[in-house]
């Protein structure tokens, strides 16, 4: 559904949550904003608690945790403000604010638009992947790119120490001694995203570029037009020196939505992760034909990426922006994830996912 009906309905428990969240950062000298985030790909099964002990310990006296710990306590008292708020709510109010959500949710969903296939793609750790690239022995080490000040992304072999992105590089350090930190060369990501959007262009000429590294992208038109596509404008070629002869590689089933890892993200994928169609030991296909259904087009336009750039992208596909946003994250790194438009697969998707 559109994501003011994920709003409205979920706005119920949203305070509640802040009072929980007030209260767990008022324990001890613990900031809950400088607590690890690890909600990104790659940052699986982390030990938070040993995390986030280095990172008070080695924060504490720096500007970063002093400018950290300001925002926490204005955020503090607003939420002190909203739940004074809240405390004086009758029962009839709130009976009657109920009333009016669900009346609203209604009227909501009369108008609500299925019928768009919009894509989110998402270059998977993108300046990293880039100085990995020119630097291939950045492949084998935990890497990032930023300052001791604060990093912009982290590679994948970094993120297993709970280094990522939005964090000062000098509490990454302590995370992970043997960080090797890149400084930023942003002309040469704008090189490559230009590359990146030449691709985008083809499939929708009015993509909604959000970063260097990111893109909303409108396939319903481009669908269309493919069903009467011959097979020869569905077919492409491998670059030369391609992952087609990395006999590491195994053959991606025809699933669109199982991941996969490519090496130049990191060196230790699992042999279980597949790969993009026809990148297998094989060496016979020198070309790739895509399919009409949208998981093969924006399968396709991953291949594309990769056989230009030699860098990997994440798609999500579903009926509007945010959710396709939120379905990119899903089969990260190098993978994609579609979500049915139909009111049922949208609500029961919705239905868990949390508020933040």
């Amino acid at each position: 559904m559109g994501t003011k009906i994920e709003t409205v309905t979920k706005s119920r428990t949203h305070l509640s949550r802040m009072e929980n969240g007030a209260e767990s950062s008022k324990e001890g000298n613990f900031l809950s904003r400088m607590a690890l985030n690890d909600n990104k790909a790659g940052m699986e099964g982390l030990d938070r608690d040993k995390i986030n002990k280095i990172i008070m310990d080695t924060s504490k006296g720096s500007r970063f945790y002093e400018s950290e710990l300001k925002r926490e306590q204005q955020v503090n008292q607003r939420i002190e403000k909203m739940m004074l708020q809240k405390a004086q709510i009758t029962e009839q109010q709130l009976k009657k604010a109920q009333a009016q959500v669900d009346k609203m949710v209604s009227e909501l969903e009369k108008t609500c638009d299925l019928s768009k296939v919009i894509v989110h793609v998402d270059m998977d750790a993108f300046y990293a992947a880039v100085e990995m690239r020119d630097c291939p022995e950045l492949k084998e080490k935990p890497m990032a790119v930023g300052s001791m000040s604060m990093l912009s992304t982290s590679n994948y072999h970094a993120r297993k120490y709970g280094v990522r992105a939005a964090m000062p590089g000098f509490i990454a350090k302590k995370l992970c001694p043997d960080l090797v930190i890149v400084p930023p060369n942003f002309s040469k990501y704008r090189a490559v995203s230009d590359e990146i959007r030449e691709i985008f262009s083809d499939y929708d000429p009015h993509f909604q570029p959000m970063s260097l590294d990111e893109a909303y992208l409108d396939f319903t038109a481009h669908l269309e037009q493919r069903q009467s596509w011959p097979e020869s404008s569905r077919t492409h070629r491998y670059r030369s020196q391609s992952l087609a002869t990395d006999e590491k590689q195994t053959r991606l089933h025809q699933e669109a939505e199982v991941t996969d890892l490519s090496p130049v993200l990191f060196e230790d994928s699992p042999t279980s992760s597949p790969s993009l169609p026809g990148s297998g030991g094989s060496t016979g296909g020198a070309f790739e034909v895509f399919g009409t259904s949208v998981e093969e087009a924006v399968r396709e336009m991953r291949f594309r990426i990769e056989q230009k750039t030699t860098l990997t992208a994440s798609a999500g596909i579903a009926p509007n922006t945010m959710l396709a946003k939120v379905c990119s994250d899903k089969n990260k790194p190098n993978g994609q994830f579609r979500l049915l438009s139909t009111r049922g697969a949208v609500m029961d998707f919705i239905q868990d996912l949390p508020v933040r």
